[in-house]
């Protein structure tokens, strides 16, 4: 891809996932990784022109993390996933940086709450079958993700997890922001 600003995210995700994956062997019992899938209820909102968009169900969510865990109550979750966001008849594909802090608020150990800031990279706009590639469609989306993160052990080396999260976008990305309501499932190791 010949996108200057594609080359630089990936080069800084890159980066970060050689450190945090090169670091384990020294705080192998800090960091924990994951893979899992889900489905997403895609809308949009504050369009400029005042239209009205009829919401989507997307079942292409994929996601990958790695957890570091400070001590028994706060954990910091990055995930980076792909993701197909927006509404009816329109494909809007990204892929997504999260940094989530999670807490355990609740008596149960395995609920924790979670939210933080993501940055997506547009990679595909297609609305109505036509690929678009106007200027006006902005490549970042920047926002904020929150939900709940619930995690069971079923052994010592696996857990698997569920996590309803809502997904709010701050800006403006074509005409309109988007919001975004998901619900993953996945194993830790």
């Amino acid at each position: 891809m010949n996108n200057p600003h594609f080359n630089q995210f990936l080069t800084i995700l890159f980066v970060s996932l050689s450190i945090s994956l090169g670091g384990q062997s020294q705080i192998n019992k800090k960091l924990n990784y994951g893979v899992g899938i889900g489905l997403s209820w895609n809308n949009v909102f504050n369009h400029l022109a005042g239209a009205k968009f009829d919401p989507r169900i997307s079942p292409i969510l994929i996601t990958t993390n790695v957890q570091y865990i400070f001590d028994r109550r706060w954990t910091v979750l990055s995930e980076l996933d792909y993701i197909h966001k927006g509404p009816l008849n329109h494909d809007i594909n990204y892929l997504v940086l999260s940094v989530l802090p999670k807490f355990k608020v609740f008596s149960n150990p395995n609920i924790s709450l979670l939210a933080g800031p993501y940055m997506g990279y547009l990679f595909r706009y297609k609305a109505r079958g036509i690929i678009s590639t106007s200027d006006r469609i902005k490549k970042y989306d920047v926002g904020m993700d929150a939900g709940i993160h619930y995690s069971k052990r079923i052994n010592e080396n696996f857990n698997i997890f569920i996590s309803p999260r809502v997904e709010l976008g701050l800006i403006i990305f074509s005409q309109s922001q988007h919001i975004s309501y998901q619900l993953r499932a996945g194993v830790e190791f």
